[in-house]
């Protein structure tokens, strides 16, 4: 960090993760100065829309200082543009983050191939093999693996770069130092230590309606090429596959059953031109023409074990056993409940939801979910359970 480290990350606090920037440090020449200037200048500038230039004058500097702090206490690395460790591939994206803050080591990045690789939470047995098994396979071949960190395919994708000795980075739709999803605390813990945890949020920071779709850019800005492993028609990882074609990244695809409305949306990305893969190589090869020293084809694919099999399995399908649960029904109750208790009871099925995840699910802010949640806790509607997560009586 360097002594303008406090202003980019204030100016990111002020403008929020995605926005396009490219006029904006075009036409102020460090971030100091858009703290420094005044509202008229903000105005004459053009750069800024009436909503951004109340957000910068809102937004105070201690709250970045602050943020510093915790990363400072926490060991956690933080880059901006102007330092070299800066994800060469993200650097020149119109919405570019301006901060990354890091949990792990990414200086590795700048010199390697990185591929995304984005599916289902829910998939198929046989689709968590392929994605470990191909994962495994590049990263033995030293590309890196960059996925979003939840369950399903993202997590047999770090799964198998880490059972191959490789670099993984996941990319959170949240801070560091956030709660959420903790099924996969322990699968982050592993990727810091031999890669990363990445995002663009403020330590702590918790999960809203659009911060997935906000990370799921840099998945793909992260990476050379994005693979998508078994997609609905309506997949969140199609949002990635979109992102990808618009920064120029190559994207694949496994094919999937025309039968099965699970690939649909693969199977279009197919259609519509994305490279079929069946194996890792049939990613890597193109690569390894244009970086030789990067990309080792020769080597020996690391075999899936029955336990590394198993491991993914209890990751994919977590809370899965519907045969043995007991289904609760939902009581017809909204009625008589304020508007946000009433949004926030609308979201509960038979499965328990973490704070967090109703956050982000309703877009209600956290302190009015909690207040929410109390209310439908006093009206014997729901019952708290392990881990701030609730579920219905």
């Amino acid at each position: 960090m360097n002594g303008n480290t406090v202003y980019w990350v204030w100016l990111s606090m002020a403008l929020g993760a995605a926005a396009r920037v490219d006029e904006i440090l075009g036409s102020f020449s460090t971030p100091k100065e858009i703290y420094e200037s005044g509202t008229t200048d903000k105005i004459i500038s053009g750069v800024f829309s009436k909503k951004q230039i109340e957000k910068l004058e809102a937004t105070p500097i201690k709250n970045a200082y602050a943020a510093i702090e915790i990363c400072k206490k926490n060991g956690w690395k933080i880059y901006t543009l102007e330092d070299s460790a800066y994800p060469d591939m993200l650097r020149h994206l119109p919405d570019r983050p301006l901060v990354l803050y890091v949990d792990g080591d990414i200086s590795y990045l700048n010199s390697s191939v990185a591929i995304g690789v984005v599916g289902t939470r829910k998939p198929s047995y046989e689709s968590v093999e392929i994605a470990h098994r191909i994962c495994a396979g590049m990263s033995a071949m030293n590309a890196v693996i960059v996925s979003g960190g939840a369950l399903g395919i993202d997590s047999a994708a770090h799964e198998g770069a880490l059972q191959s000795g490789g670099k993984t980075i996941c990319v959170m739709g949240c801070g560091l130092g956030c709660g959420y999803l903790r099924e996969n605390e322990n699968l982050r813990r592993r990727i810091s230590k031999s890669g990363a945890l990445v995002t663009e949020y403020p330590p702590l920071m918790g999960v809203t309606r659009y911060s997935f779709p906000e990370r799921n850019r840099i998945i793909s800005g992260m990476s050379m090429g994005v693979l998508v492993v078994e997609a609905g028609e309506k997949s969140g990882s199609l949002i990635t596959a979109r992102n990808a074609n618009e920064q120029g990244r190559d994207v694949f695809a496994i094919p999937g059953s025309i039968l099965s409305s699970a690939y649909t949306g693969v199977n279009r990305l197919i259609r519509d031109g994305a490279m079929v893969v069946t194996c890792a190589q049939d990613i890597l090869y193109g690569y390894s023409m244009v970086y030789p020293e990067r990309i080792n084809l020769g080597v020996k694919i690391p075999e899936m074990t029955s336990d590394d099999f198993s491991r993914q399995i209890k990751l994919t399908f977590v809370g899965e056993k519907e045969e043995t649960k007991v289904i609760k029904i939902k009581k017809e109750s909204s009625s008589g409940l304020d508007p946000d208790s009433a949004a926030v009871y609308e979201v509960f099925k038979n499965e328990p939801l973490h704070a967090d995840e109703i956050c982000a699910m309703t877009g209600i802010p956290a302190p009015r979910v909690l207040s929410a949640l109390m209310i439908l806790e006093m009206n014997n509607l729901i019952e708290a359970t392990e881990g701030k997560c609730y579920q219905i009586v």
